[in-house]
Parts: structure tokens; C-alpha cells; sequence
């Protein structure tokens, strides 16, 4: 269980947010699980246990607790807790169209009272990922290196998942340069090598594409509309989507359609850091 001062109301985030705290008490045989956090964890939740069900929000009310979830079992189980305990430490996001959760690693920046956000430092993970995109860019030994880093904290995170732990086949998010495969991409398929599952290389119908950071909302939507596709049938298939960095979620709701297009049952993402950006 995490430490939370129960006497501020929470404050969800519409980028992203990390379970603040939870508990559990006993009732009637069973038990209640209380959450603090945002909708994405009991969805979560809910997903790995379906045993549990949503009391009403007279139940909720106050500071302290945002949710609570009521199960027949004595205790929670154990597949429960270590999720629990992952997502105070993760971001989840508000799942883009397609997408049935997603979430970051860690956010891209610590921010600090009074600095100018543009001086803000970067997270460990984000530290990673912008050398292994940047300061390494021409070296493969050093940039293989902190790659290697940021996936065993992703597998770690995937193997606490009790759902991201069942995905069948990994998908990449193609990089702005389908000459070129880019960081994300190759951490993706590192990803998938790790998990001794399948890995799918999204096409692009473009090959050179403005990055997405650099477009308005209205201009990635239509520019990505139709820009790719699963060169494979994934019917039935659990997909998990793996990139580098969030910022929007255009790009990863674009190849979640396409996976839904070629029958994906369920669509995960994960990536390594979600921006500051709102």
C-alpha cells in the first residue's frame, strides 16, 4: 500500500496519472478495495478480476478514496496486489480509440517549483531514451546499451501486469523515417524477443512523415488517418503496442486501428515516458 495525505482531494490529470494509494477491509466474508486514483486503475482492475464490482458513490465519497470495489473473496488476491503496486509507480494514461490501456514507464520530466519547465531535469527513463535517440544516435554500442536498460524496466513492468503479461504479439509504431528503424521501433522488437513472443513491423504508407510532435491535434488526426496497416491477420490476438515516447496518443491509436482492422481481440500500450505536454 502506498502513503497518501487523505485530507487532499485527488487531482486527476487528463495526461496521466499514478494510484496514490489503496487499502482493503474486510466485509461480510468478503472484502472492499479502496482506491485512490483515476478510472484507468479500476479498469484495470476490473479487466484482471472480474470478481469485483463498483459500490456505489455514496460509498466514495470524500477526500480519501476516489473509488471502491467490492469483492466475495476474504483477501485480495495475489496477482491483484503486485498489480496495485505497479501502478503507483507507472503513469496510466487515458487510453487512446482502440487502445484497451496503455501506460508510461514514467513521466519525461521532474518538474520544479519556480524553474522554467524547459529547464527542467529529465527522469531516469527519460534520460535513457533521449540518449539512446540522440546523444548516442551514431553510436550502436552505446545506444544498444541504455536500449537494453529501458527494456528490462518495460519487461519488468510487463511481467507484473497481469494482463500486459498475456500479450500474444508486440507491435511497433514506425518512425517519421520508414528508411530508417528507428529507436522505438528497435526497442519494440527487443521487447517482444524478451516476452519469446511474436514481433509485427507496422507499414507506413508514407515514406517520410512530418514527426507528430511537431503537428497541431487536427493535422495528426488527419494526417495518420489510413497511414498504416498490419501486414497480418492478428485475429484473436492479444497486441501489445511498445514505443519510446507519448505525447498525444495520434500515432498509437493509428496503429491500434489497424490492428483492429486485421482482428486484434485486445489492444495494450506501453511506452517508456509520457510528456509534460497537455
Amino acid at each position: 500500500m502506498s502513503g497518501f495525505d487523505g485530507s487532499i482531494p485527488f487531482y486527476r490529470d487528463p495526461r496521466g496519472n499514478r494510484l496514490e494509494g489503496w487499502t482493503t477491509t474486510s466485509a461480510g466474508g468478503g472484502h472492499i478495495l479502496w482506491l485512490r486514483g483515476p478510472i484507468e486503475v479500476v479498469q484495470q482492475v476490473t479487466a484482471l478480476a472480474p470478481e469485483y464490482r463498483p459500490l456505489s458513490d455514496s460509498v466514495t465519497a470524500g477526500p480519501a478514496w476516489t473509488h471502491a470495489l467490492q469483492s466475495p473473496s476474504p483477501a485480495a488476491p495475489e496477482p491483484v496486489r503486485v498489480l496495485l503496486g505497479l501502478l503507483t509507480g507507472v503513469v496510466c494514461l487515458p487510453s487512446p480509440p482502440n487502445i484497451d490501456l496503455a501506460l508510461a514507464l514514467d513521466w519525461y520530466k521532474k518538474p520544479e517549483e519556480g524553474i522554467d519547465p524547459y529547464d527542467w531535469d529529465n527522469t531516469p527513463t527519460a534520460q535513457l531514451i533521449s540518449s539512446g535517440k540522440y546523444r548516442y544516435k551514431n553510436n550502436d554500442d552505446m545506444q544498444s546499451r541504455v536500449g537494453l536498460q529501458l527494456v528490462d524496466l518495460m519487461c519488468g513492468a510487463i511481467e507484473r501486469h497481469g494482463i500486459l503479461a498475456h500479450a500474444t504479439v508486440v507491435l511497433d509504431i514506425p518512425g517519421h523515417d520508414s528508411t530508417r528503424v528507428s529507436f522505438g521501433s528497435r526497442m519494440a522488437a527487443t521487447v517482444a524477443r524478451r516476452r519469446g513472443i511474436s514481433i509485427i513491423r507496422v507499414a507506413t504508407k508514407s515514406q517520410f512523415r512530418p514527426e507528430a510532435k511537431n503537428l497541431e491535434e487536427s493535422e495528426r488526426l488527419n494526417f495518420l488517418d489510413d497511414q498504416f496497416s498490419v501486414p497480418q491477420r492478428l485475429d484473436g490476438q492479444r497486441v501489445l503496442i511498445a514505443d519510446d515516447v507519448f505525447r498525444s496518443g495520434t500515432s498509437m491509436g493509428a496503429v491500434a486501428s489497424a490492428a483492429r482492422d486485421v482482428g486484434a481481440a485486445n489492444v495494450y500500450g506501453i511506452c517508456g515516458v509520457r510528456t509534460m505536454r497537455r
